[in-house]
């Protein structure tokens, strides 16, 4: 692909970003709102919140898709990175957000889950800035990305239940218009999670930390 492909995929991207832009700016409220949701429940002592921190941080050790980080792969910035980003974008992304678009709320739903689960986590385990600094720039690049994605599934959703919302007559057409713009988001969405995974991979990779010690967020993704 030579750069004038590359200039109009992003550029017809960004225009469907901002036909999409109600959507999109929606769905960031919801995640910042319900991210501090769970770290204010964590604060205030609230028994479901506390509960459910307790259990993922036990169950933790155990999670297999976090064990290729510290394992063979942990040498490896490179495998690290590609690792985290298929991660995210195949299951955090694709399977998890934008396919249940078929439900045109469910995405919305997990995005709500997810943000409020990552608010509950994380609550307490950034001590110092280093890792606050890693935590707030993954959450910007990752969810900005599920942001993308769940609006891809949201678009397909609506334009299964009403056609009309694609301006179309019928259900196959809305559905065609609206997979050719999750293709367009998800320009957007590889790009943020790419990004994302440079950015905490880097970190944890050359300051020696490890998935096990700081909660990484492709848990997120299940």
């Amino acid at each position: 692909m030579n750069m004038t492909k590359i200039k109009d995929a992003y550029a017809n991207a960004w225009q469907k970003t901002k036909e999409l832009k109600t959507l999109i700016t929606f769905l960031i409220i919801t995640n910042i709102v319900f991210l501090f949701f769970g770290q204010w429940m964590i604060a205030n002592g609230i028994p479901v919140a506390v509960e459910l921190k307790k259990e993922f941080l036990k169950q933790l050790p155990e999670m297999g898709y976090l064990k290729p980080l510290s394992d063979p792969l942990a040498p490896y910035l490179s495998l690290k990175i590609g690792y985290t980003f298929l991660f995210n974008l195949i299951f955090g992304a694709l399977l998890s957000t934008t396919a249940p678009g078929i439900i045109f709320f469910l995405p919305y739903i997990i995005a709500v889950f997810r943000a409020w689960t990552i608010g509950v986590i994380f609550y307490g385990t950034t001590p110092t800035p280093l890792h606050s600094v890693i935590f707030y720039g993954t959450f910007i690049l990752e969810f900005g990305g599920y942001v993308f994605s769940s609006a891809a599934g949201i678009n397909i959703g609506l334009s299964l239940l009403n056609p009309t919302w694609k301006g179309k007559e019928t259900r196959l057409e809305a559905f065609k218009a609206a997979a050719k713009d999750a293709a367009m988001l998800f320009i957007v969405t590889a790009t943020l999670l790419f990004l994302g995974a440079v950015w905490e991979m880097s970190w944890l990779h050359f300051f020696g930390l490890h998935a096990e010690n700081f909660i990484s967020l492709e848990s997120s993704g299940n």
